[in-house]
């Protein structure tokens, strides 16, 4: 452990928070507008703002995102993930649901929304091929890897 005179410095990591967003058996999917991942589907989320909990950014992305209040915010996972070489990530992802008939009402980071299930939203954009296509990008061969084993243990423990 280090003392106080010595040149340790603490490592510095972004946190990033999301949510599988369910309604009845299908989840939330986003198309993302903007930014390194621009037409990616992912869920909903994005940074953790200074002075706030995971539980309380996880709420506010959503809402800021798609409009929806949700319901039995749950802790599902937490996994690190490398954007780039000089940069490390903790994302906290989360389970939670909405009411049957609700809709998202998209803001300008997303260009499109839909409703998956979840086997459906894994195979198509997680399968073997997107690994394979992504050889050559590194870090955003580390991070769909990393959603993809995330689905993975969603699917395989049913969500809870």
């Amino acid at each position: 452990m280090p003392n106080e005179t010595s040149d340790y410095v603490p490592p510095s990591f972004h946190v990033h928070v999301d949510a599988i967003v369910r309604r009845g058996d299908d989840m939330l999917v986003m198309k993302r507008a903007m930014g390194a991942m621009t037409g990616a589907w992912y869920f909903p989320g994005g940074s953790l703002e200074h002075g706030e909990s995971p539980e309380v950014a996880a709420r506010r992305e959503i809402r800021e995102e798609t409009g929806l209040e949700v319901v039995s915010l749950r802790l599902f996972r937490v996994w690190h993930y490398q954007p780039d070489a000089s940069a490390h990530s903790v994302a906290i992802s989360y389970t939670c649901s909405v009411p049957p008939g609700v809709e998202p009402v998209i803001n300008e980071e997303h260009a499109a929304y839909r409703w998956m299930a979840p086997q459906e939203y894994r195979s198509r954009y997680f399968n073997d091929g997107v690994l394979t296509a992504l050889q050559d990008r590194p870090y955003a061969l580390g991070l769909v890897t990393q959603i993809r084993d995330m689905l993975d243990a969603y699917l395989t423990n049913a969500g809870t």
